[in-house]
Formats: structure tokens, sequence, C-alpha cells
């Protein structure tokens, strides 16, 4: 057996940030500042249609403000120069906040992901000065390349293959268009989406074949190819994908310079030590774990599944390298995006070779494109083949009824299990047992996809959707919501709504109620009904108030949610809808209510289970109130009406309902100034316990065995506490 000094060293290393990162739990520092000017040095710009977006390092400003890194936001109405340069000294005014901690289960990290970047902060730039016109030349000439080469692929590509081909060979995935990152991640290939080691291999083993066999000594040729490539990395970002390449193809150079066998596993955590040493807490990005999880199953399974079955053919060994990918990676999957392609090792077979001719056939169309455009467009043709026929197979794999598996966020202990079955698989393959070591990695696969997500009687979750609503009602087997948009939060079905269902194992909503026609209650649950395949998750019925009298955004509702094939019901006071033992009636309204203001229009839903009542009142203003107190009495839970406004929870009617637990769902520092004050002092002179989404987060309580716990996602993470007084 080979020793691996370097193996033994990364795993010390790993469980060393681990444990640090378990000890270590103090709060983020606060950079909330409304308006300071500060000196920084410019690392790194982009620049987009609307604008552009800078990394600036070095902060220094008023008040002894400091950070390291802060990325500024720049638009049409931010005053700046013409021309910036990569090390330019600048002197900036904007407005800079942290970055938010994520709201609901599911959500995306921003604050996570920016700050293992060493990005402490965010801003809005009003004004943006060259203090001192200092240059990195060797940065700033890389960053005009990269930008030249991308103008060059969109006049070459149309736009969906300029997109692509940007993202694999340039790093820049800005192009990508929100339904090719869907379509690749769904077939379980958005790997190819990004600048992979076999790039990387491949350049640099054609670099130093061509330079040592006809230009210089093998010496030379092993130089000149590493700072080739390193300026490639420059060029195109230096990714963690693009940095771990970079230096295992430098090891595979240093040990043919010295002589010395190359061993992969070893160069791999040379590479991982070399990236963990700069930025430690890069160890918990998504994007580290799957490019060194991709190579670590190659390097492991394919001499595994080759020896077992005693084979040696290359179709074979493609099958077990793809999977021992997915082997390694499906817990990291899992974790980040909380479903599985059944079909992706069929889709990584099909696909993979057909990669390394549309990266050379690409680069040959950059470098051909600069020239002539018709050479490039010439060279571009067989990617812009290929991806029409990944595109074609995509949807059809997606089609498949159960192709793509929702399973929900895995717990911790799960992972820790299944990965301990493949270290315990590793060790009992050398017995040659093949049912044995194929039952313990079974077994590890069905502990990782136990379901998990649903041990509780009733659970009630009002999400964090910024400036909106949105409830989810769920029950062992069926789950409901009630409204789901925000005036706030731009693609709030895509951004909160659907990754917490998918994060819950979610895949099937049995109902979804909008209360009324505002765009802040419906906007994201249009966005989600008209994707393509519902992004994944599926509506059984949309129900609407019931009424004679109609207004226009009512009416578009109506035609949008038609036009889609919704299947569509309509409640008014008395209708129930009842499944196992839970009971949801609706209080208001009834046909002839002659309504004043659309709000008044809300539908009000009492939701009954065993001993529990919860009521949900929409945008319900004072007038709706009155035509529904004489049907009301104590309820344990309130979702406050109209995000806390002064005109809604008047006093006779929170004396009526009494609630002990109040909800309400309001945006961060909201130009409506909810929730109101007086709201506020109402619900706190009944003795309700009120908690906001704008400073908790997604507010749950669930029942279990007869006991109800709450928990809220941004203030505990999601720590369950006892509601003893129930």
């Amino acid at each position: 057996m080979r020793r691996r000094p370097l193996c033994v060293v990364l795993v010390c290393m790993i469980l060393g940030i681990l444990c640090n990162a378990w000890i270590n739990t103090k709060e983020p520092v606060s950079y909330e500042r409304e308006s300071i000017h500060f000196l920084c040095e410019l690392e790194e710009f982009v620049k987009k249609d609307n604008g552009y977006t800078l990394v600036v390092r070095d902060v220094k400003g008023e008040d002894s403000f400091s950070c390291k890194k802060i990325k500024l936001y720049a638009n049409e109405n931010t005053a700046m120069p013409k021309e910036l340069h990569i090390g330019n000294l600048l002197a900036v005014t904007a407005s800079i906040h942290s970055f938010e901690k994520p709201g609901n289960p599911g959500q995306f990290d921003e604050y996570k992901y920016n700050t293992e970047l060493g990005i402490t902060a965010q801003g809005f730039a009003g004004k943006i000065e060259i203090k001192k016109n200092t240059v990195k030349n060797p940065e700033d000439f890389l960053h005009r390349l990269r930008n030249h080469l991308q103008d060059v692929v969109s006049l070459c590509c149309n736009e969906k293959t300029a997109g692509i081909v940007s993202a694999m060979v340039l790093g820049d995935k800005s192009g990508l268009s929100d339904e090719v990152k869907q379509l690749y991640q769904e077939n379980g290939i958005a790997h190819v989406l990004a600048i992979s080691g076999l790039h990387i291999s491949l350049i640099g083993a054609s670099l130093f074949f061509v330079l040592r066999k006809y230009f210089m000594p093998m010496q030379g040729a092993a130089v000149v190819t590493m700072v080739l490539l390193f300026l490639y990395g420059i060029l195109t970002g230096f990714s963690i994908s693009t940095q771990r390449a970079v230096i295992m193809m430098g090891c595979m150079l240093l040990a043919r310079l010295a002589g010395r066998h190359y061993d992969g596993l070893s160069a791999l955590s040379f590479s991982a030590i070399c990236q963990l040493l700069i930025h430690p807490m890069v160890l918990f990005q998504t994007g580290f774990l799957l490019s060194y999880g991709t190579v670590l199953g190659i390097y492991v399974f394919v001499d595994v599944f080759c020896d077992a079955w005693e084979s040696k053919n290359p179709i074979w060994m493609a099958v077990a390298g793809t999977a021992g990918i997915e082997l390694v990676t499906l817990p990291i999957l899992l974790t980040a995006y909380y479903e599985f392609s059944i079909l992706s090792i069929a889709a990584n077979v099909l696909f993979l070779p057909f990669m390394g001719g549309i990266f050379v056939t690409s680069l040959a169309g950059i470098g051909l494109g600069s020239i002539t455009i018709f050479a490039g467009k010439f060279c571009f043709g067989f990617a812009h083949f290929c991806f029409m026929l990944f595109e074609w197979i995509g949807n059809l794999f997606v089609k498949i009824p159960g192709a793509v598996v929702i399973t929900g966020k895995p717990t911790d202990w799960q992972v820790f299990l299944y990965y301990g079955c493949g270290v315990l698989f590793l060790f009992l393959q050398k017995w040659k047992q093949k049912k044995i070591f194929l039952l313990t990695l079974a077994f590890g696969v069905f502990v990782l996809f136990l379901p998990i997500h649903n041990n509780f009687d009733l659970q009630i979750t009002n999400l964090d959707v910024g400036q909106g609503d949105c409830s989810c009602i769920r029950t062992k087997n069926h789950t409901f919501l009630i409204d789901g948009g925000s005036s706030d939060v731009n693609k709030v079905g895509k951004y909160r709504m659907i990754p917490f269902l998918k994060s819950q194992g979610i895949s099937y909503v049995s109902y979804l109620f909008l209360t009324h026609s505002d765009k802040d209650h419906t906007n994201g649950a249009v966005e989600w009904l008209c994707a393509a395949n519902q992004m994944g998750v599926k509506i059984g019925t949309v129900i609407l108030p019931k009424l004679n009298e109609k207004e226009e955004a009512y009416c578009t509702l109506l035609d949008e949610l038609r036009n889609k094939g919704c299947n569509l019901m309509f409640m008014q006071r008395g209708d129930t809808v009842t499944i196992d033992e839970l009971r949801i009636s609706c209080l208001h309204p009834y046909p002839d209510y002659e309504w004043k203001s659309a709000n008044d229009s809300s539908l009000v839903l009492k939701v009954n289970y065993q001993n529990f009542t919860g009521l949900f009142t929409g945008d319900l203003e004072e007038a709706g109130e009155k035509e529904i107190i004489n049907k009301l009495s104590h309820v344990n839970y309130l979702k406050v009406a109209h995000h806390g406004s002064k005109g809604a929870s008047s006093e006779i009617f929170l004396e009526q309902v009494k609630p002990d637990v109040s909800v309400i769902s309001c945006g961060k520092k909201n130009r409506y100034g909810h929730p109101h004050k007086e709201t506020l002092k109402r619900l706190e002179n009944i003795g309700s316990k009120v908690y906001r989404t704008d400073k908790e987060g997604a507010v749950s309580i669930e029942c279990q065995n007869g006991k109800w716990y709450l928990s809220l996602w941004k203030k505990e993470s999601g720590k369950k506490r006892l509601l003893s007084d129930w």
C-alpha cells in the first residue's frame, strides 16, 4: 500500500477547520452605513448591462471604518470615471451593508458564500473617483483580454451558445440563462458549465508536448507551460476548479522533471492544502467540495470497479468513473440542490466524451474569431451542434416521470453514515465479495434518501419573502400554501419559495390559496406556475376568493392562471377543504360583499387541527374585520393582516381572537413602515407573542406528539423550542 503523507496532512487540516468552525460562533461584524467615504484598491470589475460590479480591497474610511474586501454595485446613476484599471486607488462614496443571512431553510446563503471568498460587505456606490492612477499591468491586461475574447464569442455565437462557451472556456457565467442552468442541474451535468480539470490538463499536456518536441528542452517546456497555465487561470478568474487543476498539473510536470512517479491522490491533497491555507473557509463552499469530490471519485472508484469486475474496457472505465463521481458528490449535491437526477450517470456518459472536442474547437473559434468572424463562426459550429443535442436529450430526460427526485436536504448524521458506509465499502472490496460491498453501498444510499422532513403532525411556516406574504401548512402527507409574493424581492418564487419547498422534500402542493390579487401576495406564485416544468414542484389546485364584483388586477390574475391551464377553485364564506384531520374553512368573503378596498375582499381562512386553531387574514382591513367579528373566537395562531399596517388588526378584532402567537410578514426597512407601532402596541396589550419575518426570518410552529414547538430561522438557525403554555 502506497504511503501518502499529504493525504494525512489534509485530513488533519480539515478536522482542524471543522473544529474551529464549530467552536467559533461569533456574531458577524455589522457594516451598516447609509453614506460613507473611503479609499480602496480596485481588484476586479465586471461591466453589465445596467452598470458595474466591482470588488475593492484594503478599504479604509472615516470613523475608523475598515475591512478587507467589499463588493460594490454601480448603476447609471453612479458618478464614475469613463475608464477603470485593476490596481487603481479609488475614492468612493457609498452606502455599505452587511450580507444578509438566509431568512428561510433552503435559501442561498449570500453571507456565507461571500465571506468564504474574503468579501465582508457589499455597497451601492454613489460616486467613484480615481485618487491615484496606479495599474497592475499583468492583471489589467488579462482582464481586458478577457473582455475582448468575450466580445469575440458574442459576435461568433448566438446568445445561448455564447453564454455556455464563456462559462466553459473563459470562466464567466454571467451570460448563462436560468433555463440552461436549471436544465444542466436537473440532468446532473452542471459541472460542465465551468472550467474543468480535464480542460486544464488538455491545455497543459498539449502545450508541454508541442514545446518540448519543437521548441525547447524538457525543463524549459515545463516552466513555460506552467507560466502559461497560471496566466490562463488569472484570465479566467482563477476559480476553485481552475486552481486545483493548475496546481495538480504543476505537480505532474515537476514529477516528470524529477523523474519521479506522479501520484494523483497526493497531488489532489497538495492542491487542497494550498487552497485551504489561503482561505480555510472555502472548505464549506459547494464548488470546492464538488471540484475535489469529482476528482477523488475518479481516482478511487475507477480502479475499485475495474478490479472488482476484472475489466479495463474503456466504456466500462468511463461508466466506473462517472459512477465514482456520483457516489462521492451525491451528498454534496443533495445538500446544495435538494434533488437528484436518476439519469445523471447516463447523461454524463453521453455528454462527457464531447467536452474535449467542444473545448478545443471553442479555443480555435476564439483565436480565429479575433482575426475573422467567419472562421470563428465555423469553428463554433461543433459546440453549437453539441449544445443543441445536449438540450434536446436533457429535455427528454427531464420529461421522463420520476427522472428528477426531490429529496430535501439530508441531515448531518445521514451524510456521516453515508460516507462511513463508503469507507467500509472500500475496505470490503479487497475481499472480492461483490455482494457484500454492494449491499454496504446500497445501505449508505438508503440512509441518505430516508425521508426525515415530516416527523411532525402539523407544521405552519411563515416564509421570509420580504414585503409580501407566503405561508406553508404541512401535514404528514399534504402541503398547502397561502399566498406567495413580494414587492421587494426579485424572483421570489425561484429564490425563496421553491428552495424552501425542495429543501423540505416537497415536490407537490395540494392547494395554493391566493387570498387576493395584490402582487405582493401573488407574483411569486405566478412566476412559479409560468415557469417551465413549474421548477420541479407541481401544484394541484389554485383557490381564489369567489366574488361577483371583480377588480382589474383580479381579472388579470385569473386570465394568467387560466392560460397556464391551472386547476381553479373558488371559495366563499362557509366553504371548507378537509384532508385527514386538517380542516380549512373560509370565513370571508361572500359573493355579494360590496368591498371598497381590494384588501377587504381577501380570503380569510380558519385552520383547525385537533385542538389547534389558526387564522390567516390576507390583507383584511377594519371594514372586512367587522364582517367576520361575530364568527370569531380565541385562536392559537394569527397571521397578522396586511403586514401589520395601522388600518388592520383593530382593537375589537384582537380582543375577540386573542391569539397566543401572532406572526407578521414584512420586509426589512420597508417603505410603508410596516408593522405600525400602534398595531404592535395592540398586540402587546392582549398578551400575544409577536414574531416578525423581517427580524426572525421564517417563523415555524409544529406539533409533535401533542407538543408544540417554535423555530425562528434567522435568529436561532431553526432551533426548536417548546411552547410550554399551549
